[in-house]
C-alpha cells in the first residue's frame, strides 16, 4: 500500500549531515531571529525613550545674548541659568552675528552649557537595530554552515582520494580491454 521512498544510491552520509544543517540553521534563524530583533528593538526603543525624558527634566532652551561681535564660530556671551544665576561664556554663534543679538543655547539646571537634546526617532532607531541584529544572525548562521560545509568537503575529498587510490589502478589496468 505504501511504498517506501527509494533512497538515492549516489547520496552520500555527507550530503545527508548538510542537509540537515541547512535545515536547522534556517529553521532556528526564522524561529529565534525575528523574535531576538524584536526584542533588540523594544530595548532600543525604551533606551531612547528614558534618554528623552531625561533630557526634558535636565537640559533647558534659554536665549544668551552676545557681548561682541562673532567674527568666528564662537562668541563671549551672557545668559541666566534655569536657577536664575547669570553665566557667561562662549557659546556657538553665526559668523557676523553682532553684539546684542539673541542665539538659543542649550544649559543644564546650574546653567552650563549642553549639546542640544537628541532628536532622532525611536521607532526608527528600533528598526534599524532590529533589522540589523537579524541581518548579523544570518551572516553568523552563513558562516557556520560555510565552516559546517568545508569540513564536510574536506571529508568528501579525503574519501574520494582513498577510493581512487583503490580503483584507479584496477580501472586504468582494465581499460585497455575495451
Amino acid at each position: 500500500m505504501f511504498r517506501r521512498r527509494e533512497r538515492n544510491l549516489l547520496r552520500r552520509t555527507s550530503d545527508r549531515v548538510e542537509s540537515l544543517l541547512v535545515f536547522l540553521l534556517v529553521l532556528t534563524f526564522l524561529a529565534g531571529a525575528p523574535l531576538l530583533a524584536w526584542e533588540a528593538g523594544q530595548a532600543s526603543y525604551r533606551s531612547d525613550l528614558r534618554a528623552q525624558q531625561w533630557e526634558r527634566e535636565h537640559l533647558f532652551p534659554v536665549d544668551a545674548v552676545l557681548q561682541e561681535n562673532a567674527t568666528v564660530d564662537t562668541a563671549k556671551a551672557r545668559w541666566k541659568a534655569p536657577d536664575g544665576t547669570l553665566q557667561i561664556g562662549l557659546v556657538q554663534a553665526t559668523v557676523g552675528d553682532l553684539a546684542g543679538a539673541r542665539v538659543p543655547i542649550w544649559v543644564d539646571r546650574s546653567g552650563a552649557l549642553q549639546a542640544p537634546p537628541s532628536r532622532h526617532d525611536p521607532v526608527a532607531q528600533a528598526v534599524t537595530i532590529g533589522v540589523a541584529l537579524a541581518l548579523c544572525v544570518a551572516a553568523a548562521f552563513a558562516g557556520l554552515y560555510r565552516i559546517a560545509r568545508a569540513v564536510l568537503d574536506r571529508r568528501r575529498d579525503r574519501a574520494w582520494t582513498r577510493e581512487w587510490l583503490d580503483v584507479g589502478p584496477r580501472w586504468s589496468r582494465d581499460s585497455g580491454r575495451y
